[in-house]
């Protein structure tokens, strides 16, 4: 396997970063957060995910496939090492299918990216670190910023994208779905690499938060992993897939 996650200057994927380190601020994300807090738009999680087959990711370095496809290879990299944990085959399904953010007219700064938290000072473990020179909130908060040591990591706002807002669609659509909070919270911190990967912000961390962790890093097996597998979806999958889909959403979601 090749390695995995290597950031260059003078790519793509640096120009993406520079775009949404000097866009991200916390006025963003909480602007972000009441407009989508609406939840006026419904859809099945069947069409949202079909929805990703006209989208790929340009922050990914690793990617060149429509994220459909990575959807499912995610998945069947789960099933094949828990075949009978059919909510965390569903979790690794449709753990991307937030950035139908880019259907809605999002930049895809807006949608994609490893997340890092505002409100505090801009951390050195995030990927391009130095592209936040040019944020509104640079050299704006010290350590801890607007937050209390201890306050928990679910008290962060965190960088707005597909993580947050499908977190926040299952929260409020829980009545129509059967996936636990322990499933929503690896959606949720999936892509919070500067935490769950490189060890940042643990001042703010709470016993709990070692338990998602945990189970974040345990998904991202899956999640980075999966991404030199077979690209070949076969509608013997896809069928699958299909069924479980309908066996956990009851019902179309509000968007």
């Amino acid at each position: 396997m090749s390695e995995l996650r290597i950031y260059e200057k003078d790519t793509p994927q640096y120009k993406f970063y520079k775009e949404m380190h000097e866009k991200q601020t916390l006025e963003h994300v909480l602007n972000m957060k009441k407009l989508y807090d609406k939840n006026d738009k419904k859809m099945s999680i069947k069409t949202a995910l079909s929805k990703l087959d006209d989208f790929v990711d340009p922050s990914d370095p690793d990617l060149d496939v429509p994220n459909s496809i990575h959807a499912y290879q995610t998945a069947e990299r789960c099933r094949k090492k828990y075949p009978d944990d059919k909510s965390l085959q569903i979790t690794c399904l449709i753990h991307d299918v937030g950035k139908v953010l880019f259907y809605f007219g999002e930049p895809n700064w807006n949608v994609v990216g490893d997340t890092f938290v505002l409100g505090c000072k801009f951390s050195d473990k995030c990927v391009y670190s130095d592209t936040f020179k040019n944020n509104p909130d640079y050299d704006k908060y010290d350590e801890l910023g607007i937050y209390e040591k201890k306050c928990g990591i679910e008290k962060l706002h965190i960088s707005y994208g597909h993580d947050e807002y499908l977190y926040n669609v299952l929260k409020k659509n829980s009545e129509k779905h059967k996936l636990s909070d322990r499933y929503l919270n690896m959606i949720r911190y999936h892509s919070f690499y500067p935490w769950h990967t490189e060890g940042e912000y643990t001042r703010f961390m709470i016993d709990s938060d070692e338990n998602i962790k945990k189970d974040v890093l345990m998904f991202n097996m899956f999640d980075l992993y999966s991404k030199e597998d077979d690209i070949n979806i076969n509608d013997d999958i896809k069928k699958y897939y299909d069924e479980l889909l309908d066996e956990y959403f009851l019902d179309d979601l509000y968007w």
